[in-house]
C-alpha cells in the first residue's frame, strides 16, 4: 500500500464538491456530516474534507483533516465507489485520536452497506 494519498484520491476542485453536494445523499451522525455519491465499484473512492472553523484554531483543524486522511487512505476495500465530502461536527472535538478514527470507522462501515440509490 502506497504511503501517500495521491490527487486521484482526492476531490479537489469547486465543481467536484459542488456535483457531490447537489447530486449526493447525506450520512449524518452525532460526529460527521457526510455527503456522497456512489460511482462504479471498480474505482478507487476519493475524499474532499471541509472543516468549519468553528471547531477551532488552524492546528486542531489540520490534526483532523489529517486523521480522517490517513483512516480514508488505509481502507479502501470501505470507500471504492465512493466520492465523499466529509464535515466534523463538534462533538468530535473531546476525543482522543483513536477515538476520532474509529468513528470515521463506523461512518463509512455504515456506508459501505447502504443499498444503491
Amino acid at each position: 500500500m502506497p504511503f501517500k494519498f495521491s490527487r486521484p484520491r482526492r476531490i479537489r476542485t469547486g465543481s467536484d464538491f459542488q456535483y457531490v453536494y447537489e447530486q449526493g445523499q447525506l450520512y449524518k451522525d452525532e460526529f460527521f456530516r457526510i455527503f456522497y455519491v456512489h460511482k462504479n465499484m471498480s474505482e478507487p473512492g476519493r475524499l474532499g474534507i471541509s472543516v468549519s472553523k468553528k471547531l477551532g484554531k488552524a492546528h486542531v483543524r489540520n490534526r483532523l483533516k489529517r486523521l480522517l486522511r490517513e483512516t480514508f487512505r488505509l481502507h479502501p476495500e470501505l470507500t471504492a465507489g465512493f466520492d465523499l465530502i466529509v464535515q466534523p461536527r463538534p462533538m468530535i472535538l473531546p476525543l482522543e485520536n483513536a477515538q476520532v478514527c474509529e468513528r470515521f470507522l463506523q461512518a463509512l462501515r455504515a456506508l459501505a452497506t447502504r443499498p444503491l440509490g
